[in-house]
Order: C-alpha cells, then sequence, then structure tokens
C-alpha cells in the first residue's frame, strides 16, 4: 500500500459527525493494515460502570464485480446510528478492512440498542450487514485491538511528520541527517544504550540532563537517509524496540526542510 493511497484512505474516514463521547479521535494504520478510527479521549474513563455489552455492526458492500465499499452509504448509515444512541450507549471507534467497515458500541440497554440497529440496517439493502453481540466488561477490545499500541502511535507520528514536511515542499528522497530524541530513567541505562548503539549508522549528538523528569537522562543522536515515509518508519520502529528494551523512553524525530536544488 503507497503512501498517498494510505493517505486519501484516512481522509475519506474523517468526515464530520455526531461524537457521543469525547472530540478526540484520531485515525491510525494498525498493524494488521486495517484503518482504525478510535475515540482515544475516553481512556481514562473506561471501563464505564454497567456498559458491560459490545455490539459490533459489520457492514460490507453488496456489489457482485466489486468489492470496494460504498463509503458514502456506508456514512449515511452511520450517521443515521449515531443520531439514535442515547446517554446508555458508547460509539468507541470503528475499522475499515478492504471490502467492510466495522462499528463498535458498548451499551448499557443492549436489547433496546439492538433492535435500533437491526431497524436501521434493515432499510438499507445494497449493503450486507450483521450485528455481533458480546459481554466484554472490562472494555478489552477498546483496550486492546482500538487503541493504538506504541507501534501504532509511532507510525501515526511519523506520518504526521512527513505530510508536515511534504506541506512545506520537501523533498523526501534527498538523504539529510535526522535527529532523534530518547530519554532514559537513569544514568546507567543511557550509558549502556550508548554501549550499544549502531556506531556505522547513528553519532550522538548531544546528552544533557533534565530536572523533575521521571525520564531525565536525554540522548540525542543522529542518522542520514531520506525521509519518505517507509524509510523512515522502518528506522524509528526498529529504533523503538531497541529504546523500548533499554528500558528508555522515544520521543520522535526531526528533519530540517530540503527542497529540491
Amino acid at each position: 500500500m503507497n503512501t498517498r493511497t494510505l493517505s486519501e484512505m484516512i481522509k475519506n474516514t474523517k468526515h464530520q459527525r455526531r461524537i457521543k463521547m469525547s472530540d478526540h479521535w484520531d485515525v491510525y494504520l494498525s498493524k494488521h493494515k486495517t484503518i482504525v478510527r478510535v475515540d482515544l479521549g475516553i481512556l481514562k474513563n473506561v471501563p464505564i460502570d454497567g456498559a458491560k455489552t459490545l455490539i459490533q455492526v459489520n457492514m460490507k458492500s453488496r456489489k457482485f464485480f466489486s468489492k470496494k465499499l460504498d463509503s458514502e452509504l456506508i456514512s449515511a448509515v452511520e450517521d443515521e446510528i449515531d443520531s439514535q444512541l442515547t446517554d446508555h450507549d458508547f460509539v468507541v471507534g470503528a475499522i475499515t478492512y478492504a471490502d467492510s467497515k466495522s462499528f463498535y458500541y458498548y451499551t448499557k440497554q443492549e436489547n433496546l440498542l439492538f433492535n435500533r440497529l437491526n431497524k436501521i440496517l434493515s432499510q438499507y439493502r445494497k449493503l450486507k450487514c450483521e450485528i455481533l453481540i458480546g459481554e466484554d466488561p472490562e472494555w478489552e477490545f477498546y483496550l486492546n485491538s482500538l487503541y493504538p499500541d506504541v507501534y501504532e502511535k509511532q507510525w501515526k507520528m511519523d506520518s504526521e511528520v512527513v505530510e508536515q514536511l511534504k506541506a512545506n515542499k520537501d523533498n523526501l528522497k534527498i538523504p539529510r541527517e535526522v535527529n532523534h530524541w530518547i530519554y532514559f530513567p537513569e544514568y546507567v541505562s543511557r550509558e549502556d544504550f550508548k554501549r550499544n548503539l549502531d556506531s556505522n549508522l547513528y553519532r550522538i549528538v548531544e546528552e544533557d540532563t533534565l530536572q523533575e523528569s521521571d525520564f531525565p537522562f536525554q540522548l540525542v543522536i543522529s542518522h542520514t537517509s531520506n525521509v519518505e515515509f517507509e524509510t523512515i518508519n522502518h528506522i524509528t520502529t526498529e529504533l523503538l524496540k531497541k529504546v523500548i528494551e533499554a528500558g528508555g523512553n522515544y520521543d520522535g524525530w526531526e528533519s530540517p526542510v530540503i527542497e529540491n536544488e
């Protein structure tokens, strides 16, 4: 999947709708190569007492010769469902697959919501729909399948930085020095990380000690490469793994803007 196609897919999932829980929603590419839209703003509030039932609504276009989703139709159905939700129902996210899309709702009123969903979906003959119901009192699906893990968050951050560079007319193919910020809880963990650092790929740029921080031992390292998304995401993913193993905190990367010469 190229980045242009991926960007278009993400853009298509970001349309305005009635939000039931918070205004902090985001979209990212999961490790399974699906597009996930999730309410990030509710993390500190879950599980919600009494909302122990998870309802999953799957939608697929009924097209014999094509598996392409009818995104406009599905968006219309989603908006209609949202308009029927009450204070006892909580929409938490959606996952877009190659040929289908699934929506997820926690509820305190299983039978009532099921009947409303069934009534709405039965009106749309152009869609193949199914409703799945399960008990999830601890909201494990939200926490483990919808909420992004550390690598999915890194994918999102890499994508945002690359898009910012592109917006400033950066020629992503030109190699340049890229800086990475890393923080450690202890001096010894930073020193161990430095000793294990691949000197053929990275060089140490700066070290510092911060005040009043859980990760006070700062390390700035750099590498030289282009900043096309596939390249930089591969580098940050591998670096993130090493930082986590060392007990540190990876805090992102920075590149100068380089236009065509």
